[in-house]
């Protein structure tokens, strides 16, 4: 059996395929952790559309992309935007006619026209086996507050955006940059975050907080946001068919996706399980 390693895996693309986790994804995860390794989900969602039985596969959550970290029953961060700047950000997307939805540890927060634009895009889809309901998990999180420009919030997902979403980072400000939405492609579809979160900072805070030394850290991801994971972690693997800097950053290794059961692969591979 491998040393004791701490695995951080991405959600959407890595370890789900459309929302739903695979049986042999969450089965490959329990039987890792009951092998002695710390598994914790990496994921740019926020805690409130990562359903309680996927949460429960874990020790830990680090969500909103860095910005919100939980190892077992003990909230380790849970970073906002700045009040000032979150009005200020609200506000131009309104401006804009942007639709958005505003993620928070607790919710999706939206104006009604969003959450009518959300639900007009989403697809239903045949209910697929495994953990999770894809898009219903985030329509059922949706809450429509009066003034969402008064509201706390951790990070901002928009589509079909009329301006591309690095203009509207742009717009903002420095401390905003723009990331790919991993559900919806275009250059109007993406999210906006806090500049200075990334899911390194989480990889960084679980494995101080756990004394696990970052050599023995493993990070699996496909997307984006997932580089700074990536770049910080003892061991790289990316999904097949991930974009080429993400390929790079794990050095050319990878694993087939959620439904070819890739996280069992990089598991095996580690000799994890």
């Amino acid at each position: 059996m491998a040393e004791r390693r701490c695995v951080f895996i991405d959600f959407d693309g890595t370890l789900a395929h459309q929302g739903v986790v695979p049986p042999a994804q969450a089965e490959a995860v329990r039987r890792a952790r009951a092998n002695g390794h710390a598994v914790l989900l990496c994921t740019g969602r926020c805690a409130s559309i990562v359903v309680d039985e996927v949460a429960a596969l874990f020790d830990g959550v680090v969500a909103s992309a860095g910005g919100w970290i939980r190892v077992g029953d003990e909230l380790l961060l849970d970073r906002r935007f700045p009040e000032e700047l979150g009005r200020r950000t609200v506000e131009l997307l309104l401006h804009h006619d942007v639709p958005f939805v505003l993620e928070t540890p607790d919710a999706l927060l939206c104006t009604p026209r969003s959450a009518r634009e959300l639900r007009r895009r989403s697809r239903p889809a045949p209910p697929a086996e495994g953990l999770g309901r894809g898009l219903e998990d985030l329509l059922d999180a949706i809450v429509m507050p009066e003034d969402p420009a008064a509201c706390s919030f951790a990070k901002i997902s928009v589509w079909g955006s009329p301006v591309p979403v690095e203009r509207l980072a742009s717009e903002i400000g420095p401390e905003v940059g723009a990331l790919p939405n991993s559900i919806e492609a275009g250059a109007g579809s993406g999210e906006l975050h806090l500049a200075s979160v990334d899911k390194a900072d989480g990889v960084r805070r679980v494995a101080e907080h756990l004394g696990i030394d970052l050599a023995a850290t493993v990070g699996i991801g496909d997307g984006m946001n997932d580089l700074g994971m990536l770049r910080t972690v003892g061991t790289a693997i990316a999904i097949d068919g991930a974009p080429q800097p993400v390929l790079e950053a794990a050095r050319g290794v990878t694993v087939p996706g959620p439904p070819a059961g890739g996280i069992g692969t990089a598991f095996e591979r580690l000799g994890m399980l």
